[in-house]
């Protein structure tokens, strides 16, 4: 699911669409936290996943700049410079396949974030529809 989708699932969601029965409004809490609790399960793992991986990818490229990988992968793709210790993670942290992991792992930790969001949107629902409540009660001269 990207990240549009869940913003578009998400107003769907959150939007109170019947003001006369806010009744119904609450009771519609209990059936959509659970799903968005799902989907902070699902990228919490799908995270776990990609910072196990780029810890995994991680040490090949400081095998491999370093000069410590196998001789074949030296053959499959040439790296000819001697790099200091002190420059070794500068290559690394620069190298492209680095890049696109991290910014996979950036997109996930966004989306936790978002998904948050709407987890505490969906608690202070509760808060509005008990407020819309008391004000429809205030008209009506019943407080």
């Amino acid at each position: 699911m990207t990240f549009e989708e869940l913003q578009h699932e998400a107003r769907e969601d959150l939007a109170i669409l019947d003001q006369e029965r806010l009744d119904q409004e609450s009771f519609k809490n209990q059936n959509i936290k659970p799903k968005w609790l799902e989907y902070r399960s699902k990228y919490d793992h799908l995270l776990i996943m990609r910072r196990a991986e780029h810890q995994k990818l991680y040490r090949a490229k400081w095998e491999y700049y370093g000069g410590k990988s196998d001789a074949k992968v030296y053959v499959a793709k040439p790296f000819d410079l001697k790099v200091l210790k002190t420059d070794l993670q500068m290559y690394i942290n620069s190298d492209d396949e680095i890049l696109e992991l991290q910014g996979k792992i950036s997109y996930y930790e966004s989306i936790i974030k978002y998904i948050d969001g709407i987890i505490k949107s969906i608690d202070n629902r509760g808060w509005d529809i008990r407020n819309a409540t008391e004000w429809k009660k205030f008209e009506a001269g019943m407080v």
